[in-house]
């Protein structure tokens, strides 16, 4: 048998163990399913490369992110394989409420669970959770087959960047699906870069990092996530809906199909410690609204003064 060392000679192998820190809300072709799925995984780093990479030359853009990730032209210049270390089942169930604090409205005052607010469009108020979630404290092994070596470093650092401020899965802006891998180098932010028309690293981008350590992510997520809600209602008026808008849609009273994503991403860390703290990453985008972009970042601005007071500072 003939053996084609051509083929393997710029090929490269990365492996980590990872574990889930908090709920991971991942599914398959069943979305009310959890799937820990390579595609997904897949996914989440070809946007946290484009974070890394911004730019508005757009076609560009697209070339370099196909020749690392593929296209419908074009096979990706890596594989990832998935291989769970603990069981990994999922759940389908409520999650813990972490902080409560009270809501009035037309139907009367209650209580409500910062998480919940979080996981709000995953959970129905009266039935619960309705999709299932990979648990937390669940570790599987990834492994990157990398082809062209040249890729490598671009890959593992997209990988740095989901670990240290994103997170796999639904509702990931909102803190779910955060990951921890031990053996992964800290992510220094460079805020040089300019605008871009897309969510990507600038000399704007701020990360709230000076929330108190916890014991558990619930607490953690429910310190950042408190401070997120207060820090979105100081904006505007109670029950006015426009600037809230303008940080992102689609949300309760949203009138037309104007969606756009939020510019904050909530994170939560697991220290070497064993303990757990939170962080808000603010990356702002030119607003696609040249009418309306002025006002945007006016609100962005008031919104980050509110989370500065709240979490004890930036970095």
């Amino acid at each position: 048998m003939q053996v084609y060392i051509s083929r393997f000679k710029n090929m490269e192998t990365k492996e980590f163990d990872v574990e889930v820190v908090t709920p991971m809300f991942l599914g398959g072709a069943d979305t009310k399913k959890a799937e820990l799925r390579a595609p997904s995984i897949k996914g989440a780093l070809r946007f946290w490369w484009r974070v890394l990479n911004g730019s508005d030359d757009l076609n560009d853009l697209k070339k370099r992110e196909d020749d690392i990730f593929g296209s419908t032209e074009k096979k990706a210049s890596f594989d990832i394989q998935v291989q769970a270390i603990s069981d990994c089942l999922p759940k389908l169930c409520n999650l813990p409420k972490g902080k409560e604090f009270v809501v009035r409205s037309s139907r009367g005052t209650f209580k409500l669970g910062i998480i919940d607010y979080l996981a709000f469009g995953l959970r129905d108020f009266r039935t619960g959770y309705s999709k299932e979630h990979i648990p937390d404290k669940n570790k599987f092994k990834l492994k990157f087959v990398i082809k062209n070596s040249s890729h490598s470093i671009e890959i593992e650092n997209a990988f740095r960047m989901l670990s240290c401020f994103g997170g796999i899965g639904s509702k990931s802006r909102n803190g779910f699906g955060s990951i921890y891998a031990a053996t992964l180098e800290p992510f220094i932010i460079n805020k040089t870069a300019s605008l871009n028309s897309f969510t990507s690293l600038s000399s704007e981008t701020v990360l709230f990092n000076k929330f108190p350590t916890c014991n558990t992510w619930v607490d953690a997520l429910s310190e950042i996530g408190v401070a997120y809600k207060d820090a979105r209602l100081s904006v505007e008026r109670k029950h006015s809906y426009e600037k809230r808008l303008l940080i992102g849609k689609p949300i309760v009273k949203a009138r037309n199909n104007d969606r756009h994503a939020k510019p904050y991403f909530l994170h939560i860390n697991k220290l070497s410690s064993g303990k757990f703290q939170g962080q808000i990453l603010f990356m702002p985008y030119n607003y696609h609204d040249p009418l309306k972009r002025k006002e945007y970042f006016e609100t962005c601005e008031k919104m980050n003064h509110k989370l500065a007071e709240l979490s004890g500072g930036t970095k």
